[in-house]
């Protein structure tokens, strides 16, 4: 039997993609937001151990 190609029907026609219309104001690398919270941790736990 020989296998008939179907077309499905496109599932995204008509939608609208909103991140390309969104404009950002400021890019954060990855590894900034991650720094920022490993040092406000760090600070918590040193200010814990400081003030009891």
């Amino acid at each position: 039997m020989a296998k008939e190609k179907r077309r499905m029907p496109q599932t995204t026609a008509g939608l609208i993609n909103y991140s390309e219309e969104v404009e950002e104001k400021f890019n954060l690398k990855p590894e900034v937001v991650l720094g920022l919270g490993f040092g406000i941790c760090a600070l918590v736990v040193i200010f814990r151990f400081l003030i009891l």
